[in-house]
């Protein structure tokens, strides 16, 4: 048997004392003088709650699939919507410019189509605040060993990454598409959760459009590299014949420093299978938010 928190409404097994949503301890809370309590959620919004598939989920799933199918079928709705993956991509791109030293502004590209993002060379000052902020962090979860290990390791990661000119720009080069597959996943576990949004019942079902229209772009993207060898010559040309595109650096930068030689259509192949990655985890996530609230949360705290 469950109970609704009386503050936000998020369903608690009975032996609960706190709430995993928004913290607050059931024996403790009061609510505000003229204050009603939560009432308690639709039965379909109860399965939301609860990370169960029910049928206002199945409904918002469903009407963010069938019109993402629909926009990617008709090649001018494509192009339009093409837009979102561009912002997206090029989002990607300068916020891992940043973070690894690399100030970067990114852009709608009005000449040869899609975005770029130029970025300057590697700055040492920007990068040694960066390695601060590691550092503030470190002292300030001093206390909290499990969050204090996983700053560290993510620190040694931005470490390896950031300490040579072609893994920085790697890194920088994979960015683009691995923005487009976090913020897709994001979305659509807002999509499934109904959190995050001031009108769910608009918003959810365009959270899930913008999700599965993001997932299928990129999936054929990668399967047209992988298939169609007019594609990946033109793919090859680049920005106007002087500027490779993502991939083909990547697969460039694999070929030189590492012992793999993958080639244009092998990170096309990689990129098909990470495809997947995000609604999946999105849909653990979903099913076990209670538990992983409670790990964030634990996560956190300053001090245990």
């Amino acid at each position: 048997m469950k109970v609704a928190c009386p503050k936000c409404g998020y369903e608690e097994p009975e032996s609960a004392t706190e709430c995993s949503r928004c913290g607050i301890v059931f024996g403790k809370w009061s609510p505000s003088p003229g204050a009603a309590r939560h009432p308690l959620p639709a039965r379909g919004e109860r399965d939301g709650v609860s990370g169960r598939l029910g049928p206002t989920e199945l409904r918002v799933l469903g009407i963010g699939l069938v019109a993402a199918i629909i926009a990617n079928a008709i090649p001018f709705v494509r192009f339009i919507f093409s837009a979102i993956i561009t912002l997206f991509h090029e989002l990607g791109h300068a916020v891992m410019g940043w973070i690894l030293g690399m100030p970067a502004v990114p852009a709608f590209d009005f000449v040869y189509g899609g975005g770029i993002t130029p970025h300057s060379r590697f700055q040492i000052v920007l990068a040694l605040l960066i390695a601060g902020g590691f550092g503030y962090l470190m002292w300030l979860f001093r206390g909290n060993r499990t969050t204090l290990t996983l700053i560290g390791v993510v620190f040694l990661i931005w470490l390896f990454f950031v300490s040579s000119d072609w893994r920085r720009e790697f890194a920088f080069g994979a960015a683009g598409h691995l923005s487009e597959f976090i913020l897709a996943g994001i979305l659509f576990y807002q999509a499934l959760s109904g959190v995050g949004w001031r009108i769910p019942e608009i918003e959810r079902p365009l959270g899930a459009f913008v999700a599965f229209f993001v997932q299928i772009n990129s999936m054929l993207f990668a399967w047209r590299l992988m298939h169609d060898p007019d594609f990946v010559a033109w793919y090859r040309e680049g920005k106007g014949g002087m500027l490779m595109n993502d991939l083909e650096g990547i697969a460039l930068d694999l070929h030189i420093h590492t012992p793999f030689n993958p080639g244009i259509e092998g990170v096309a192949r990689l990129l098909l299978i990470f495809g997947f990655v995000p609604i999946t985890v999105a849909l653990i996530w979903y099913f076990q938010r209670s538990r992983w609230h409670r790990v964030m949360r634990s996560l956190r705290t300053v001090s245990i």
